[in-house]
């Protein structure tokens, strides 16, 4: 299976692997597995290190080494994946987050399942979003 883990399982997955959903776990574990995470999770991640630096501890070079070291492999942000962003279908509650637009543009154009816990993403009726 491939996939790609939204910020938060991404994060959840390195630094709080009890918080993950036991499904996303066997997923993850299953050796068949092809682990993505997106440029845009580290992107995201700094942002949020240094507006919140004491709840936010780890910033994004800790995140990309300790994701490396876990096996799982970067997708790096391509034209072709902002162009997805007019195609996306509108969400059914109205949601503006910019990182999790291109993440599942990223997983459309890529044909591939963004694993996620975020109904928000859910709403947007699109089959590569896989609500845990």
């Amino acid at each position: 299976m491939h996939f790609i883990l939204d910020t938060h399982f991404l994060i959840w997955s390195l630094y709080d692997p009890k918080t993950l959903p036991s499904d996303v776990r066997d997923i993850i574990d299953d050796e068949d597995s092809y682990v993505e995470y997106s440029i845009i999770s580290l992107w995201e991640t700094e942002i949020k290190h240094q507006k919140h630096p004491m709840s936010f501890s780890f910033n994004c070079e800790e995140l990309y080494r300790d994701a490396r070291s876990e096996g799982y492999h970067l997708m790096d942000l391509e034209p072709a994946h902002i162009g997805t962003l007019c195609r996306l279908n509108e969400p059914t509650r109205r949601h503006k987050d910019p990182f999790d637009r291109i993440l599942i543009a990223q997983a459309k154009y890529e044909n591939v399942y963004l694993l996620t816990h975020d109904k928000r993403l859910a709403d947007y009726g699109e089959d590569c979003v896989q609500y845990l």
